[in-house]
């Protein structure tokens, strides 16, 4: 039997050091590590880059509590609500270098990292700003132009990005850190590839005998996971998949603090600073609402039940 995996929330958390490049998981409202980041944004940690390709609220919620320093980034935006408002902000007047790519562009870098490339071709970027605009690295151009030397087709080619952190929430695991994620996955398994060390959240954790019984759902082996942490509700207020839906009203409570910085700092007093653990920030909320998110065991989402029919 291998070694458990498993520590506490704060254990975790205490793996993230000033000035450390960081990844996390999901895409849009699902799947990102949100229990994990509230509680990092109780530190006082400083100078952090994220390397990231659609963590919108990871990287909105880093920029409203001052602890980005850099960006490596596709495209942040809320869906359904509009622009990052303190992360595009903080790019405008400097606080945050950024340095811009496409999402494939981003998926590439990450790619090559895992694979342990030097570089990786693709074919799209070419005739775009994205390649003439220079980044951090040095040469400043962050993308090159390639010809084949097999049959002469011209190709970008994109460096690795290899981040010090990748913080993941997914559905289940074992001890050993063998973890399952159902729906929509991103691009996970390179970010978890191409980061040097890789945490973990889940929803449950079950036996190494009910893992093996549906290996096929394993996305990340165990043998590629440092920390693991048993936390649910710890993509809320966004969704997991088969577990909760989003809670629309929570984030739109975010977002219209956010229209000014005097709001995004009473709502990170409030929902922040002002709450201990992330088992009181789901008090805070309500059991009822918590429950009134939980999706259909059967069709792995949410669903209304028309108004008189039985119950």
């Amino acid at each position: 039997m291998g070694r458990s995996k498993l520590v506490s929330l704060d254990d975790a958390v205490a793996l993230v050091e000033d000035g450390m490049s960081i990844t996390a998981g999901g895409f849009a409202h699902s799947h990102q590590p949100m229990g994990f980041f509230r509680t990092l944004m109780r530190t006082d940690r400083k100078d952090l880059t994220i390397m990231g390709v659609a963590e919108c609220w990871v990287a909105e919620w880093l920029a409203a509590a001052g602890m980005l320093r850099r960006a490596y980034f596709s495209n942040f935006m809320f869906e359904g609500f509009g622009r990052c408002r303190r992360f595009s902000e903080s790019i405008e007047n400097g606080t945050i270098d950024a340095e811009d790519h496409s999402h494939f562009g981003m998926v590439m870098r990450l790619t090559a990292s895992g694979l342990g490339l030097p570089f990786m071709p693709m074919r799209s970027q070419a005739g775009t700003d994205i390649m003439n605009v220079g980044g951090f690295e040095h040469p400043a151009a962050k993308a090159q132009m390639f010809r084949s030397p097999f049959d002469g087709t011209v190709v970008s080619l994109v460096s690795p990005l290899k981040p010090d952190i990748a913080v993941i929430h997914a559905a289940r695991a074992d001890e050993l850190g063998n973890v399952e994620l159902y729906g929509t996955t991103s691009v996970i398994e390179e970010q978890v590839r191409a980061a040097a060390r890789v945490i973990v959240t889940v929803e449950e954790i079950v036996t190494t005998e009910e893992i093996r019984r549906n290996p096929q759902a394993t996305l990340i082996p165990g043998m590629m996971v440092d920390r693991l942490v048993h936390l649910p509700y710890g993509a809320f207020p966004l969704g997991v998949y088969g577990y909760y839906e989003y809670d629309d009203a929570a984030l739109a409570d975010y977002y219209e603090a956010s229209r000014t910085p005097e709001g995004t700092r009473v709502w990170l007093d409030t929902w922040v600073h002002g709450i201990a653990t992330h088992w009181d920030y789901l008090d805070a909320h309500g059991a009822s609402r918590l429950l009134a998110l939980r999706t259909d065991p059967h069709l792995g989402y949410g669903y209304d039940i028309p108004e008189g029919a039985a119950q």
